[in-house]
């Protein structure tokens, strides 16, 4: 990681040293932060090769002129001269990605974004800028969003001192008002589905919030989350947790709760992500209207991206294979936790949840009653979760998953079945 220094990170400095070189620049993420890396070079009057990503579904479809090239089929190619601007939370992961091939010349966006308030790009993306790859349009909180997660993430994810996390995925319920057969959170196989307690979500919390040095977002999850009446509740405690960024609520439009819930989590770090079904969505409408009495920040899309990885089988895949499985998992930071224990993914928390696979305690770091816990245990624990957030080669979950793979072959979000789907259940103690 030493390798940070070598391209200049301050915009000035980064500025001389591109003019001073025949280098192409390259910028590794085409979505919001990378559409907005672009209108920052212009701007400078430095030119941009094109953008690299790992997304198959983002490439072959040109961003403002410029191409949009599969990391896996051309990054071999580039000449190793090339500079790369990281617009990307998983910087870690695209670091390692770069250096394997001799690409040392990369660079974060930090200082570029930081050069200005959040508020100055808000309007910066316009027309198709404002569209994903599968033409739906994100809302302008979304912009500031996307740049502070973003931000945070390049400034800590590398900061060996501190276990900063992300996000963390807290399911609220295994309940949900759609049943979707290709659900990857795995909600279509929960045959009496529960609630989680307040109280259980609460102590979740705080074991959490004592383990992790920071937490850039609480991602509030389910199921659909709003169809836990104590959501209100588990929201408000979130965001007051002094160590955790954002609180990120995800449902699917076909909840508007009653509007004292709504006005009880008009709080400054609580996004609502509303993410829409067709014709099943038929509340986004006084929900969203709800959303904007109480000034509180939205995003809301057509459901894109689902790809075939919700089955529960087993592939008895090597270790080598499990590893490829988890190495080129779009989902593997999807930290989630539920039942006091931190999980790589929901999907394993979910097989864990319904004993859909035999127990593998290696499959999460268990933080239940971390606040109780002496001192040198308490370091012990974090110390173990370090290793299982950044240096975990695979879980055993992993071999129960079709795998999700960037660039996948996406399908129909949303079908639904009228029919619980079967699994195996194991035993446990």
């Amino acid at each position: 990681m030493s390798s940070i220094n070598r391209i200049p990170t301050s915009p000035t400095n980064f500025q001389n040293y591109v003019q001073a070189s025949d280098s192409k620049i390259y910028i590794f993420g085409a979505d919001i932060a990378g559409k907005i890396m672009l209108k920052i070079m212009r701007s400078k009057g430095i030119d941009v090769a094109g953008f690299i990503d790992n997304n198959k579904n983002k490439c072959g479809i040109p961003i403002d002129g410029l191409s949009v090239l599969h990391a896996n089929a051309v990054l071999a190619s580039i000449p190793k001269t090339a500079i790369f601007l990281i617009a990307s939370t998983y910087i870690a992961d695209i670091i390692i990605q770069l250096e394997d091939l001799g690409h040392y010349h990369w660079c974060p966006i930090v200082e570029f974004i930081k050069e200005n308030e959040f508020s100055h790009y808000q309007n910066m993306l316009k027309g198709e800028l404002r569209k994903n790859h599968s033409g739906g349009e994100f809302t302008q909180d979304f912009d500031i969003f996307v740049l502070q997660n973003m931000t945070t993430s390049q400034e800590k994810y590398l900061n060996p001192n501190i276990l900063f996390i992300r996000s963390v995925d807290l399911i609220l319920t295994e309940k949900c008002s759609l049943k979707c057969v290709d659900c990857s959170n795995l909600m279509q196989y929960y045959e009496k589905p529960i609630d989680i307690s307040l109280n259980e979500l609460q102590q979740n919390l705080d074991d959490l919030c004592r383990v992790a040095d920071e937490i850039n977002e609480i991602r509030i999850i389910g199921g659909d989350p709003l169809m836990n009446k104590d959501f209100h509740q588990a929201i408000i405690y979130a965001a007051a947790k002094q160590n955790v960024n954002k609180v990120v609520v995800y449902t699917n439009g076909t909840i508007c709760p009653s509007e004292d819930k709504i006005a009880a989590i008009a709080h400054p770090k609580v996004f609502v992500f509303i993410t829409t079904y067709g014709d099943l969505s038929k509340k986004t409408e006084p929900l969203q209207n709800l959303l904007r009495k109480y000034s509180i920040s939205s995003n809301m899309q057509p459901a894109y991206g689902w790809t075939d990885c919700a089955d529960i089988k087993q592939h008895s895949r090597s270790a080598a294979e499990l590893e490829y499985t988890f190495k080129n998992c779009c989902a593997k930071h999807f930290t989630t936790m539920t039942m006091g224990r931190i999980f790589r993914c929901p999907y394993s928390a979910n097989v864990e949840r319904l004993a859909a696979i035999p127990d593998h305690p290696d499959d999460y770091v268990d933080v239940n009653g971390f606040q109780h816990m002496p001192a040198a245990e308490q370091k012990l624990k974090k110390q173990q979760l370090w290793t299982f957030l950044r240096g975990k080669p695979y879980v055993q979950a992993c071999d129960y998953c079709n795998g999700r793979t960037y660039g996948d072959p996406e399908i129909t979000p949303g079908v639904q079945t009228k029919q619980i789907l079967r699994y195996i259940k194991y035993e446990r103690a």
